[in-house]
């Protein structure tokens, strides 16, 4: 009996002088959240950010469907109360960008706030270049939205935000070549995503075809003439490229810094420069000027990103040769060095924070990113 006195004495005395051990565990998901790894918080987030568009998603369909929408909604503008396809698909598209750009960069190193700092620049930039772009190459008409244009506004948008958080308020520095690295896979997931608006904004569409299978083919009028659904073939272009370049980005294969956004240069510019010579005519403005069926703008501006892509990794190979150093492409994360042509340029040499998301202190010893002491 005194022995179990003196315990629940002893117990007592623990609480009393605030011995956080003596404390009982915290249990339930939430309290828990925080001590998962990583990979589970971004798994359990993506899935939460996936349910809740499905059900947003099908209850605009059913306000769709019972024509619960005011008239004038309709992208179309024709007088129909419909929802606003076009817009929604485009915003769905940043969203499941934003979420695996956000884990993807703490992977390879980047300090946590990264993905927010420069998104809130590049989208509006993005869309400014991309109805700055449409209007430019058809005559005024500002009521549409350009990918290519959406891009270059984008690459602005990243500029004015490095100005912003490295030189003003002195946050990490991150390079541009860096930057667009995190960028590609998913920019490539926002234009396979954001593609499928092109059905309801009746645009973007193919030659006339002798076939009907949608989304191959289909009428953009509702008409009896089917034209070759470029939108969605496009959208599978994208699609078949990012997921190998995501799993590159996500493995432990490491490259030089520039590598991820040549790549998609080349593999964008090549599929969309095809895809425009069976673009129909008066949808396709010529670099003569005017639409018609001749070399249009967009294959020009695609030429363009393939040369980018090609010029960038060469370059990076005949100095890199010069210098009599190895190439960083597809290293493993091992048996990174000096010994590769500007390895010490990357984020695997100066890592701002380890594999979990965690700050490296500034006098910490140099880190990798999957926080292995090297």
């Amino acid at each position: 009996m005194a022995t179990e006195n003196k315990k629940e004495n002893s117990e007592t005395e623990k609480r009393g002088s605030g011995d956080v051990d003596a404390r009982p565990a915290k249990k339930g998901f939430f309290a828990t959240f925080s001590n998962r790894s990583l990979t589970e918080r971004f798994l359990i987030i993506f899935f939460f950010t996936l349910s809740a568009l499905a059900l947003l998603t099908l209850v605009l369909v059913c306000l769709s469907i019972n024509n619960v929408f005011p008239e004038g909604m309709n992208v179309h503008d024709d007088g129909g109360g419909e929802m606003n396809w076009y817009g929604y698909i485009i915003a769905v598209a940043i969203i499941l960008c934003i979420v695996p750009g956000i884990f993807t960069a703490l992977k390879q190193g980047y300090y946590q706030d990264l993905v927010f700092d420069y998104i809130i620049f590049a989208v509006p930039c993005a869309f400014a270049g991309a109805v700055l772009y449409y209007g430019a190459t058809n005559h005024g008409d500002f009521g549409g939205l350009a990918v290519i244009g959406g891009l270059f506004g984008a690459a602005i948008g990243i500029v004015l935000a490095m100005v912003f958080w490295q030189k003003v308020l002195h946050h990490p520095r991150v390079t541009v070549p860096q930057l667009l690295d995190i960028a590609a896979p998913f920019v490539l997931l926002g234009q396979c995503v954001g593609r499928f608006a092109c059905y309801y904004g009746h645009c973007c569409y193919g030659i006339e075809v002798d076939f009907n299978f949608f989304p191959f083919s289909y009428s953009y009028d509702g008409g009896a003439t089917f034209h070759l659904g470029n939108p969605f073939i496009e959208s599978i272009w994208c699609f078949v490229m990012f997921v190998p370049l995501l799993t590159l980005r996500l493995s432990r294969k490491k490259f030089f810094n520039g590598f991820f956004i040549s790549v998609y240069c080349i593999w964008y510019g090549i599929g969309r420069c095809i895809l425009e010579a069976f673009r129909a005519p008066g949808q396709k403005l010529l670099l003569s000027g005017g639409h018609g069926a001749g070399f249009g703008v967009s294959q020009f501006t695609s030429i363009l990103m393939i040369a980018f892509g090609v010029v960038w990794i060469a370059q990076y190979v005949v100095r890199a040769l010069i210098a009599k150093k190895k190439l960083m492409i597809a290293v493993d994360a091992d048996k990174l060095s000096g010994d590769y042509f500007e390895y010490d340029r990357t984020i695997y040499a100066h890592p701002q924070v380890d594999g979990e998301g965690r700050p490296i202190p500034a006098n910490a010893d140099v880190t990798t990113a999957e926080g292995e002491d090297k």
